[in-house]
């Protein structure tokens, strides 16, 4: 999985904080930190187990305020993309939520509702 690049700085911004809740959620040190990516998978990567998740979804909202639930966003999703859900899905709603004027962030290759992503309709619309 390759995730888009991050091209401004309140992209880079998110992405760092959102790394040291990672950090401040699981305990682990800055090294571990450092190899975070978007495209980093939050299970099959970082091993976060529930406790941490729940931890994350916490601070996440300590840190953005109520209006950004990623527990409400964790819970809204299947199985598969529990399992695929990347740091770049949490970065990307934050900033969703944060914005809701801007444009639609663009899922990467993979991220739930991509194109070609478990359960996302194929382009053609054949799952309509």
């Amino acid at each position: 999985m390759t995730a888009e690049p991050l091209h401004d700085d309140p992209a880079r911004e998110l992405l760092a904080e959102m790394v040291a809740l990672l950090r401040k959620a699981t305990g682990e040190d800055p090294r571990w930190a450092d190899e975070i990516t978007l495209a980093t998978r939050l299970e099959a990567d970082l091993f976060l187990d529930s406790l941490e998740l729940t931890a994350l979804c916490d601070l996440a909202r300590d840190t953005y305020g109520d209006e950004v639930d990623l527990a409400a966003f964790v819970s809204g999703l299947d199985l598969d993309q529990i399992i695929g859900l990347t740091v770049g899905d949490l970065v990307a709603r934050v900033a969703a939520v944060r914005n809701p004027t801007g444009p639609p962030a663009r899922p990467w290759p993979g991220a739930p509702g991509a194109p070609g992503a478990p359960g996302a309709p194929d382009a053609a619309g054949a799952d309509q």
